[in-house]
């Protein structure tokens, strides 16, 4: 549940409708929002160039006002003059080519995309390196690139439509220049790796939300200025634009082919992040929004999605999958591994189940684990391995009884969503001094799954393991004092290693943009 949802949604409403808020730059007469006008610009194929002599020279001379204005807005200092560089359409498609040839879609991509098959987050025909390489489009707005430390600008924009956007940018601009973005995304991971006894640090795409959240602040907060208001005094303005945003995310047909977990990912930084950030600015103000958040990052999307448990510190013990050589006799190798956290819970309950049992239960995640492992018989190249050469161990926990339950639940009534052929099974009532709350077993074509409720409100889960080594396999999971040993496996949830992909990172900027013409077009209306 959201901090001051309920209590500023009538503001805000009140607000939109007794206030006309112009796109920056906008005609009174034009009738046309900056989001309307973004999203002529996406069609507009021409290379002719618009801008005049004037044009240019006003378009960088309000770089310095708008970098002035996010340094005001942020509380982070300005070091240097930003570099700046006007670009043409053939130069945002060399710029975006560069990018893609830096893609390498090595085999740990092979590892990552078939555990993601397993697991059901997207279709086992699904062609996941196609899919991204068709959906990266062309920019049609300013950037900022870290590494050349310069924004550019579109030479075939108007100055005044590209004002918001740049204050979008020359957020990140100061971002860079006060922590070192590039540094900072990694710091997390390099702390985790350096020491196995530090809890695994998830936060790759909790702190891609801080980015972009913020600048996405900024971006609201310059559409409101011309009325004198900002999201720091009008919080509720964020909720008013939620539903439409996602709308205007997924408004394309490439949008609706994508499984729900490219979406929910692609979507979580700019509207994830703009929530989280709208929280802390409510309850902490901009040094608990801004410096704060980089001084102190979300550890995990659980904590964006729940911004009350960043606030308060809230601990959860990591959920581990311990070695189970031993157990598997040495029949099996691991062949992949990574958490599944709160935002993937939320596109698997999507996926399978609706947005409502989403919205109910992902919120009662508490943790969650998977390791797939590979038969030795079935020693196959990487290119043809298939989900039936796999077979998974899935451990997630959760706040309540009820809500591990349901999920138990939910899980095995998908099976037969994620499987051709799915039968439900009988199963001999348990009469030990250890037994589950629930069990359901499914005959799949790829072998069993189990699915195991347990009091501690933990789900256990194994997939086309026979019966006798999944029992050992849950017995180990619950058993204390077993031969079992701790090992060092990943622990990046699903929708962070999507953002290691080049050509996903490609796919979410557009998704960022989308979002931005739906916060114009929302507060233009």
């Amino acid at each position: 549940m959201k901090i001051f949802r309920r209590q500023c949604g009538f503001f805000a409403a009140c607000f939109l409708t007794c206030f006309a808020i112009p796109a920056c730059g906008q005609d009174a007469d034009s009738g046309q929002s900056l989001g309307d006008t973004a999203r002529k610009l996406r069609k507009d194929t021409t290379n002719e160039v618009k801008m005049t002599d004037a044009d240019t020279k006003k378009l960088f001379e309000s770089v310095d006002r708008i970098f002035a204005f996010a340094a005001e807005d942020t509380g982070m200092p300005k070091h240097a003059a930003v570099k700046r560089r006007l670009v043409s359409k053939a130069d945002v498609e060399k710029y975006a080519t560069g990018q893609l040839a830096k893609e390498e879609f090595t085999k740990r991509f092979a590892q990552e995309e078939l555990s993601m098959k397993k697991l059901g987050f997207i279709p086992r025909d699904f062609n996941l390196k196609e899919f991204l390489v068709k959906s990266t489009g062309q920019e049609i707005a300013a950037y900022y690139d870290d590494e050349t430390k310069t924004i550019s600008m579109l030479n075939w924009v108007p100055p005044d439509r590209q004002e918001p956007i740049l204050a979008h940018e020359l957020t990140h601009a100061l971002q860079d220049q006060n922590y070192d973005l590039a540094k900072w995304m990694k710091a997390g991971t390099k702390a985790a790796e350096s020491d196995a006894k530090v809890p695994t640090d998830d936060s790759a795409l909790a702190r891609k939300a801080v980015v972009e959240g913020q600048a996405m602040v900024v971006y609201v907060d310059y559409l409101l200025k011309p009325v004198g208001r900002s999201l720091e005094d009008t919080p509720g303005l964020i909720y008013q634009m939620e539903e439409p945003a996602v709308k205007g995310a997924i408004d394309s047909q490439l949008m609706h082919d994508a499984p729900m977990i490219l979406r929910e990912a692609g979507t979580f930084a700019y509207q994830g992040g703009l929530i989280f950030e709208g929280e802390l600015l409510h309850q902490g103000g901009k040094k608990m929004a801004f410096a704060g958040a980089f001084a102190r990052p979300p550890r995990n999307t659980h904590e964006v999605l729940q911004p009350e448990t960043y606030i308060h510190g809230e601990k959860l013990p990591p959920v581990r999958i311990p070695d189970m050589r031993e157990v598997l006799s040495d029949q099996y190798d691991v062949y992949d591994s990574g958490g599944i956290g709160e935002l993937d819970v939320r596109a698997l309950l999507k996926q399978y189940g609706g947005r409502k049992i989403a919205d109910d239960l992902s919120s009662g995640w508490q943790g969650g684990a998977y390791v797939t492992y590979r038969r030795k018989d079935k020693v196959v190249a990487d290119v043809s391995a298939s989900t039936a050469d796999l077979a998974l161990l899935y451990v997630s926990r959760w706040k309540t009884p009820q809500a591990a339950e349901r999920f138990a639940h939910f899980y095995a009534d998908a099976v037969s969503q994620r499987y051709r052929s799915a039968t439900l099974q009988t199963v001999q009532a348990c009469s030990g001094t250890s037994c589950p709350v629930s069990i359901a077993q499914i005959t799949t074509e790829e072998g069993p799954v189990i699915v195991e409720h347990w009091e501690d409100n933990s789900v256990i889960v194994s997939e086309s393991f026979d019966t006798a080594t999944a029992a050992k396999l849950h017995t180990a999971l619950r058993d204390g004092t077993s031969a079992v040993h701790a090992q060092n496996l990943s622990q990046e949830e699903i929708g962070s290693r999507l953002f290691e992909i080049p050509a996903f990172q490609a796919f979410a900027r557009e998704i960022g943009k989308r979002l931005q013409e739906e916060v114009s077009r929302a507060a233009g209306r």
